[in-house]
């Protein structure tokens, strides 16, 4: 939009206001409330069976306020799974910055994930739904790509902890596999039933990381049994 100026008859010109993006909005009560409301949806609906009409009914606001924020209903999504995963990744990264074996930062993912969850269901019905459901072209590619940097973070716990001779020397990206399927398993199943803040608890989160490193210790034995009764044959 240009603006003249009577007295010097210079034109100023105003830059159109942008679209904010995910790192740099400072979310209004509006937008909060839009958020919300579509945080709701796709948790509860999915991705595909929720429309824009949808959420703006729910949220109480006209179409044109929607694409203020964003630019439409897949930009909306992207904008939550992002902002939620960033705060994941940060408090994960934090949480095992603080611990020095292999052990405790497992269970400071754990603990951690739980926790997250357990503050917002929405959000882990929201990113189960969306992973284990038909790809959805431009969503799948950024969901892969933010579950490989929580994967990449367990991986180099994993690592370090072989390195440190608390885990048996194995394939690393397996058993990082291995420790998420656990974890993330027991967090769909859970947060699908109605006593789910009784068991989505630390106590739980804990427990899964001793049944993992039981589990982990046991196979290494039985390995290094097989490997004694093929030498001695």
């Amino acid at each position: 939009m240009k603006i003249a100026s009577k007295r010097s008859g210079v034109k100023l010109t105003r830059k159109t206001k942008p679209f904010p993006s995910t790192s740099d909005v400072q979310l209004n009560e509006t937008s909060s409330h839009l958020f919300d409301c579509a945080l709701t949806l796709f948790s509860e609906k999915g991705y595909d069976a929720t429309s824009v009409r949808d959420i703006i009914q729910a949220a109480g606001v006209t179409q044109p306020t929607l694409y203020y924020y964003c630019d439409g209903k897949q930009d909306l999504f992207l904008m939550l799974v992002r902002k939620t995963y960033e705060n994941s990744l940060k408090e994960l990264q934090e949480a095992i910055n603080v611990e020095s074996t292999c052990e405790s930062r497992l269970r400071a993912i754990a603990t951690v994930s739980f926790a997250g969850c357990a503050a917002d269901i929405r959000v882990p019905k929201l990113m189960f739904q969306t992973a284990f459901g038909p790809p959805i072209t431009g969503v799948t590619e950024t969901m892969n790509e933010l579950g490989g940097q929580r994967f990449a973070i367990v991986r180099n716990v994993i690592r370090l902890g072989m390195k440190s001779g608390e885990l048996a020397n194995s394939d690393a990206d397996g058993v990082s596999l291995a420790f998420c399927c656990l974890l993330d398993q027991h967090i769909n199943v859970l947060v699908r039933l109605p006593n789910w803040k009784k068991l989505l608890t630390p106590k739980m989160a804990i427990w899964l990381v001793s049944l993992f490193l039981d589990g982990a210790t046991i196979l290494h034995m039985a390995r290094n049994e097989v490997k004694m009764l093929s030498t001695e044959q």
